[in-house]
C-alpha cells in the first residue's frame, strides 16, 4: 500500500551520509547559475541553464509532474491529485539581486561553494533554498511512492526582485484563466530568530507589508555658494528628512496574532539623495528617494498623507512613484485554517527542540502578494535561521545558509506538502 503521509525525519529515514552529501551538493549546482533580474531588461539565459541543470538532476520530478513555462522563464510545477479538492500552492522565486564587487565576498558569490559546513553564493537563503528544497522534496516524496490526495502546485517566478509582473503575475492570471482558486500558497518571509535571551523563534508570517517609494523635492534659488541665503534646498530636504525619522505613524488596529510583532511598524528610509552640480554653486533643487513598507491595517494612501504632513510644512513637494514593486499591505491570513494547521505542525516538527513560535509580519515584499490573488490565505516561512543581521542578511556580502538549515528545508517541505496535500 502506497504511504499516505511522509511523517518520518531525514534522520529516521536511515539517509547515508552520501544521500545528504548529494542532496547539498544538487543544492550549490543552483547557486552556481548567476540568474540576477533587473528593472530594466536581462537575460533569460542564467534561467534556462539552471532549468536544464533541474531538468537533468530532478530528472523523476519534471518527468512526473505536469511542467508549464511562463514569461519567459517562471516554472509552474502540477502534482495532480483529486480535481475536486482545493489545491495548494508553495513557491519559491529563481532570481537573485546583484552580487555587487566579487572582491568583497570571500567566496565567489556564484561559485556555490561548500565550506565549513556552509553552502556559500548569492541566493542561498534568498531564495534558492526554497526552489532547490522543494524539487528535492518532491524527489524524496516521489521515491517513496508518495501521491498527494490533492493537487499540489509549484509556482517558480524569476524577477521577484523587481516586482513579479513577468512571473508570478503572469502565472497568477493564467491559473485565473483556469478557474483555479488554491486553498493557500506557502512563500519566503517567516525565519528562525534569534532572540535577545538566547533562545530562537521560529516566526511564520501571515501577513506582509506593502511597498511604496515617494520622491521628495525642495527647491530654493540658485546662487553662489559664498552668500549662501537662510535656507538652502539641501538644508530644507534635510529637515524634512530628519521630521520623518524622528516621527512614527500610529500602529493600525489589526488581529491579535500579529499585535506582538517586532516588524508592524510602517517604515520609512531615504534611499537615494541627490543635488548640486559644483562644490562652490548652490542648487536650485534637492531631491530623495524615500522607500516605505506600510503595515497591514494600514495603505499607500495612508502613508502618502502621513508623509505629507511631515514635510509639506517645510516646503518640500511629494511624489508618489509608480513602479513595478508598489503594492499594498496583504490581508491577514486566517490561523484556522487546515493549512494553518498543517503548516505550524510541520514546522513544529522540524525545528530543534524548545524553538518557540509565533505568528508576524514580514516586513519586505513577496510574489506572495501576486499569488494572492488565487488563493484564500497566504503563509511566509522557511526553516533558516537568520544570524544577528536578521534579513539584512538576505541581500548581503557573504550570503550562505548552513548545510543543517538546508536539510531541514528539504525535511520541513517533505513534511508539509504530505501533511497538507493528504487532507480534503
Amino acid at each position: 500500500m502506497l504511504p499516505t503521509r511522509f511523517t518520518a525525519s531525514l534522520e529516521s529515514l536511515k539517509l547515508s551520509r552520501e544521500d545528504k552529501n548529494a542532496f547539498v551538493n544538487r543544492f550549490a549546482g543552483t547557486i552556481k547559475f548567476p540568474t540576477v533580474s533587473a528593472p530594466e531588461s536581462f537575460s533569460l539565459e542564467p534561467f534556462h541553464r539552471m532549468r536544464d541543470y533541474s531538468l537533468c538532476v530532478w530528472g523523476e520530478v519534471f518527468s512526473t509532474l505536469e511542467m508549464e513555462l511562463h514569461g519567459g522563464a517562471s516554472i509552474l510545477l502540477k502534482w495532480a491529485g483529486d480535481p475536486s479538492l482545493e489545491p495548494v500552492m508553495l513557491a519559491a522565486h529563481q532570481d537573485v539581486v546583484p552580487a555587487g564587487e566579487k572582491g568583497n565576498w570571500s567566496h565567489d558569490p556564484y561559485g556555490g561553494e561548500v565550506f565549513r559546513d556552509r553552502v556559500w553564493g548569492r541566493g542561498t537563503i534568498d531564495y534558492k533554498c526554497g526552489y532547490a528544497g522543494m524539487l528535492e522534496a518532491v524527489s524524496l516524496l516521489l521515491a517513496r511512492g508518495f501521491k498527494p490526495r490533492r493537487t499540489v502546485l509549484f509556482a517558480f517566478g524569476h524577477d521577484e526582485e523587481v516586482g513579479g509582473l513577468s512571473g508570478a503575475k503572469v502565472i497568477t492570471e493564467s491559473l485565473k484563466t483556469s478557474g483555479i482558486l488554491c486553498s493557500s500558497v506557502l512563500d519566503e518571509g517567516g525565519y528562525l530568530y534569534s532572540d535577545p535571551d538566547g533562545g530562537v523563534t521560529a516566526e511564520l508570517a501571515i501577513a506582509e507589508k506593502g511597498y511604496a517609494s515617494f520622491r521628495l523635492v525642495a527647491d530654493a534659488v540658485q546662487g553662489h555658494s559664498s552668500v549662501p541665503p537662510d535656507k538652502t534646498a539641501i538644508g530644507i530636504l534635510a529637515r524634512g528628512i530628519v521630521a520623518l525619522e524622528n516621527s512614527f505613524m500610529p500602529l493600525p488596529d489589526v488581529p491579535g496574532e500579529i499585535r506582538s510583532s517586532p516588524w508592524l511598524q510602517t517604515t520609512v528610509a531615504p534611499t537615494i539623495l541627490s543635488s548640486g552640480c559644483k562644490e562652490n554653486v548652490l542648487p536650485g533643487k534637492a531631491e530623495v528617494i524615500i522607500n516605505t513598507r506600510p503595515s497591514p491595517g494600514s495603505s499607500v494612501a495612508e502613508v502618502l498623507n502621513y508623509v505629507l504632513s511631515v514635510v509639506e510644512p517645510f516646503g518640500i513637494a511629494v511624489e508618489l512613484l509608480d513602479n513595478a514593486s508598489i503594492s499594498e499591505p496583504s490581508a491577514v491570513s486566517s490561523t484556522r485554517t487546515l493549512d494553518f494547521k498543517a503548516l505550524k505542525t510541520s514546522i513544529l516538527r522540524i525545528v530543534p527542540p524548545g524553538t518557540g513560535f509565533r505568528c508576524g509580519v514580514f516586513p519586505a515584499a513577496t510574489d506572495s502578494r501576486r499569488y494572492s490573488m488565487v488563493a484564500k490565505n497566504t503563509y511566509r516561512f522557511l526553516p533558516v535561521h537568520l544570524d544577528q543581521r536578521g534579513i539584512g542578511a538576505l541581500h548581503s556580502v557573504d550570503e550562505s545558509i548552513s548545510i543543517s538549515d538546508y536539510l531541514r528545508c528539504v525535511e520541513f517541505y517533505a513534511e508539509y506538502i504530505s501533511r497538507v496535500s493528504s487532507k480534503g
